[in-house]
Formats: structure tokens, C-alpha cells, sequence
């Protein structure tokens, strides 16, 4: 357990702690999927554990391997040049954690100078390379790293992963027992789809692929969106004055409900309490629990949830009524709190009484050269377009993982729908551990504290397989499947994006939602730390061939 002291360079030098734009825009583009050099010798490298991603999940899970497991054979595969994932390479001004820091951090590795409840992305960044820095994670990490393809030989009991430097196009074939995918759930943008957006020929940029060079100043502004990403760039381009826009037209899509800030009184507790690791523990396990006692709020309609719903929107709207009246029927919802992810207000509803911002929810007709028609015959000038119009989570899960006896990850997940076994084993693919992976999101918690959960899980389950006690390890089919059945079952019972919450969102597609949790923290602490090893198969080594 550490104490970690930032030293607020961040704070000095934000720009040192963010991606390149066109390095972030080649990846996402899929520019350096292909860009491989056959002339170049294949690079062959092997460890016992592979991790794919670098970000809060896969520097998660290196740790606790090397620390408690005291395996240190690992390597972690990142495409980007950093570590960090989304805090890298989401800059937009305003960006920030809407969870309080204090329990979006390591359980293992808190800090005692944040500067605010929810720091800024750069503060969340250097925390990141801080912590990658205290646990030497460099030296296990293969940045600029594209993985193709994951091989699982049944008879070894070996994972090929078949990767790419995206710099310089060289192939890298690398062996392990056990593979770890890491990867986010908000990677690739969803970009704006509306008609004429080719003509436009002002500045266009999605809030994930943010050009710090384009100059604000008297400029109009159009924002698509009002989620999380939308309620933190407008008030940071109203707010700052290096910005100082002429206008903003925000679109607003769909309805949210925008909750007060996080209490003062939070910050004032973390430091009174940040003196040492103990605490610190005590003001994260307070927020643990004010949070957990909103989850009744997302499931059914027992007295206990009504009442928890009632509350929690009447706060909502009561805040959101601080907005001008003229928007309170484009804001406020009509959906039962929590359909969709709840927003915790960093100075929305106030920025919406500056005279130069207006909301409206008309359609758009066309976009034009110098801006937007609107559906009403009414012109919207625009010098600059800002889609914060999300992410395809679908396409995050979309990893060519399969075994030499023919099974595929994609091949179930498109016939049966996205899920995986506790959110973290797939059936028929041994050795395989889902960090973050399906249904680990809530909309009260923390996804951190949920990925070291995950964590805790693949450690108890991997063991034999890295002590060489076994040579691999699944789940079974039936309990995959029952599993699966469970989670959609219950979240078909729940607020989370379906005909009971009254609401429609990015947590469910076609077949399933494959990303919420149904259940509350602790029972998601339950069944990761006590692993049914009856619904689990250890495959053992051949005598002849081992």
C-alpha cells in the first residue's frame, strides 16, 4: 500500500500530459490497423501473462500480479505511446472524473493532494504515470503496439498474440499462459452523422479528438449532445477566458438528469483525513457507502427503490430548475431516474443563464459551409462544430480472440450477444480474463474499484495455471449460460435502458446490455472474491508431452 504525492506539473504543463491529436486520430481511424512491414524480421517474445491496454485496468492487473501473485513474467501491449487509456487521450476542456478521485484511484495506491473532488483530466493523467512510475511498469510495457490477433493452442496451452508497432510496422508474434484484455469501454468516437457535415468549412471535431489549436476567441460555436462530455465543455468554453466564444448553440439530442455537485464539505473532509493511508481509506469508504445507498434506485419497485427514485429526482430537478425556465421541458427528464447514467453537475446549470449560450432540441435539416439549418426554416451560424455525441462500445468489444479448435469470442457474442461469465471468463476460450469487460459498469460507482475486483477474481482462478499446477483453466458452458441468462433477466427488471425505465441509451444494443451491472457493489465483491470452482474446468497437463 502507498501514499502517492502528485506534484501538480499538470497543472503547469497540461499539454505534456495528453495524447498527440494525430497520433490519437490515426488510431481511432483505424489508419494504423494495416500499416504492416513485411520486410522487417518478426520480433518473437513470450511471458507468462499478456495484458492488452495500459490504461486503469491493465496497470491494475500487472500490479496485483507482480505484488501479490509475485509473478513479475509480464508485459503489457498498448497502442497508444502512454499509458493511461481514456485520461490520455481524452482531453476536451472541462474533461473530469464525475466520480469523486478519492474512490476513481487504486485501493492500493491513493493520493493526498488532489485539488479538487473530481480532478481534471491532466491531474488524472499524471496520478496515472505517477503510479506507473512507483510500480515500474515501463519496463513491462510495449507501447505503440497494435494486437491483430490472439491464438489459444488447446494442446500447449499457450495464447499467440499476433501485434504490430504502429510506428514502424514490425510484426511481433508473443506466447503467454494467460491473456488479460484491458480494453475501455469509451474508445471510439461516434462521430456526427448529420446531413451536409462534408460541406461544412469551419472546424469540426469530436470531443474525443480534441484540436487544442483551433482558436475559440469570437467564434460560434455549435455543440451536439448533452451527456457527460457536453455538460463539461460548455461551461469550460463559457468559464475560461482563453476561450471567450462568441456564441454556443447546443443541440440537445436527449435528456439527462444533471445532479448537484459533489458536497464541498467532501474536500474538506479528504483533507483533513489525507494525512496518512488509513485516512484516506476512511474518506474513500464513506463515499463508498453514501453511493451504495443510492442503488436501490436502479432496480424495481419495492417501496425502498421508489422512495430512493423519488429522492434522487427530486434532487435532480430541483437543481436543474436553477437552469432558465425557458429550458426546463428541454432538460428535465420524463424517464424514472438512472435509465441513463446520472450527471454530476461541474457547472452546467449555472453556465446556462450566460447570455451567450442557447439551447434548443429542433432537428437539424442540413449542415451548410457557415453552419446549420434547422428543421424549422431557422439558420444557425457556426465557425465551429462540436460533436459530443458519444462512443461505440459495441465496436470496443469487437477482439479477434479465438482458439485453434474453432471457437471465437466475435462468433458468440454476435450469435448470443456480448456477456461473459461473472463479466470476466468466456466459454470454450480457456485462459482468457475480461477486465472491465461486459456488464461491469453502474451508474452509482466506481469502474476502478470494479476492475480490481475483476482482478481479484482472475488471480484466485489463474493461480495453478502460473504456478504450473495446471495447464489452463475455463468456465463451463452451462455456467456461461445461465450467467448470462441471470444478468439479462435482471436488467430487464431494472432502469438501465429498457421499457421499465422508460428510456432509451448506449447501454443496450439489439440483443443484450452488455454494460451495466444489475446488482449492487457488494454482491459484484461477493462473486469475484469467492470463486464457484464447480462451474470452472482446470484442464491438466498430458504426462507424456508436459
Amino acid at each position: 500500500m502507498s501514499v502517492i504525492t502528485l506534484s501538480k506539473e499538470s497543472h503547469k504543463n497540461p499539454s505534456k500530459f495528453r495524447i498527440n491529436l494525430k497520433e490519437s486520430t490515426a488510431q481511432l481511424s483505424g489508419q494504423v490497423d494495416n500499416n504492416i512491414n513485411e520486410k522487417l524480421p518478426t520480433i518473437r517474445t513470450s511471458s507468462k501473462v499478456a495484458i492488452i491496454g495500459a490504461g486503469f485496468s491493465g496497470m491494475g492487473s500487472a500490479i496485483k500480479t507482480m505484488k501479490t501473485l509475485k509473478e513479475q513474467d509480464v508485459t503489457i501491449f498498448e497502442m497508444r505511446s502512454n499509458f493511461g487509456g481514456v485520461w490520455y487521450a481524452n482531453t476536451y476542456p472541462g474533461c473530469a472524473s464525475d466520480i469523486p478521485a478519492i474512490w476513481y484511484s487504486y485501493s492500493f495506491a491513493l493520493t493526498s493532494n488532489w485539488t479538487r473532488v473530481q480532478p481534471p483530466q491532466y491531474e488524472m493523467e499524471e496520478y496515472i504515470l505517477r503510479v506507473a512510475e512507483e510500480y515500474k511498469l515501463r519496463d513491462k510495457t510495449r507501447f505503440n503496439s497494435q494486437v491483430n490477433k490472439c491464438l489459444f493452442n488447446e494442446e500447449t496451452g499457450l495464447w499467440t498474440l499476433h501485434i504490430h508497432d504502429v510506428k514502424t510496422g514490425q510484426k511481433i508474434e508473443h506466447t503467454a499462459n494467460i491473456l488479460l484484455s484491458c480494453k475501455g469501454h469509451l474508445v471510439y468516437p461516434v462521430h456526427l452523422k448529420e446531413p451536409g457535415l462534408e460541406n461544412f468549412k469551419g472546424k469540426y471535431m469530436h470531443s474525443a479528438l480534441w484540436d487544442h489549436s483551433v482558436d475559440f476567441k469570437g467564434k460560434n460555436v455549435v455543440v451536439f449532445g448533452n451527456g457527460c462530455s457536453a455538460n463539461q465543455v460548455v461551461p469550460a468554453l463559457l468559464n475560461d477566458p482563453k476561450y471567450n466564444p462568441a456564441s454556443i448553440t447546443q443541440i440537445v439530442r436527449s435528456k439527462h438528469y444533471v445532479m448537484p455537485p459533489v458536497p464541498k464539505i467532501l474536500l474538506f473532509l479528504y483533507r483533513i483525513l489525507s494525512f496518512n493511508f488509513f485516512g484516506l481509506k476512511m474518506v474513500r469508504w464513506l463515499v463508498v457507502a453514501i453511493a451504495e445507498s443510492r442503488f436501490p434506485l436502479f432496480r424495481g419497485e419495492s417501496p425502498l427503490a421508489r422512495f430512493v427514485r423519488w429522492g434522487n429526482r427530486h434532487m435532480a430537478v430541483s437543481h436543474m430548475k436553477h437552469a432558465p425556465k425557458k429550458y426546463w421541458d428541454i432538460l428535465i427528464p420524463d424517464f424514472k431516474v438512472g435509465c441513463k447514467r446520472l450527471i454530476f453537475d461541474y457547472g452546467y446549470i449555472e453556465a446556462l443563464n450566460d447570455s451567450r449560450i442557447e439551447l434548443t432540441n429542433d432537428r437539424v435539416d442540413k449542415i451548410v459551409e457557415n453552419g446549420i439549418y434547422m428543421k424549422d426554416g431557422r439558420f444557425v451560424k457556426a465557425d465551429i462544430i462540436i460533436a459530443c455525441t458519444g462512443y461505440n462500445t459495441r465496436k470496443t468489444f469487437e477482439q479477434p480472440i479465438e482458439t485453434n479448435k474453432g471457437a471465437s469470442l466475435e462468433k458468440i457474442w454476435q450469435t448470443e450477444g456480448v456477456g461473459a461469465y461473472r463479466t470476466i471468463m468466456i466459454k470454450d476460450i480457456p485462459n482468457l480474463f475480461l477486465i472491465g469487460g461486459p456488464n461491469t459498469a453502474t451508474g452509482h460507482a466506481s469502474v476502478i474499484m470494479a476492475a480490481e475486483h475483476g482482478i481479484d477474481f482472475y488471480m484466485k482462478v489463474a493461480k495453478p495455471v502460473l504456478e504450473g499446477k495446471e495447464k489452463s483453466v475455463e468456465c463451463t458452458e452451462q455456467a456461461y449460460d445461465n450467467w448470462f441468462k441471470l444478468i439479462q433477466d435482471r436488467l430487464a427488471k431494472s432502469v438501465f435502458g429498457t421499457a421499465f425505465g422508460g428510456c432509451a441509451s448506449w447501454y443496450r444494443s439489439d440483443q443484450s446490455n452488455f454494460i451495466t451491472y444489475p446488482f449492487s457493489q457488494i454482491h459484484y465483491w461477493y462473486i469475484t472474491h469467492f470463486p464457484n470452482y464447480k462451474e470452472l474446468t482446470y484442464n491438466h497437463f498430458n504426462k507424456k508431452t508436459a
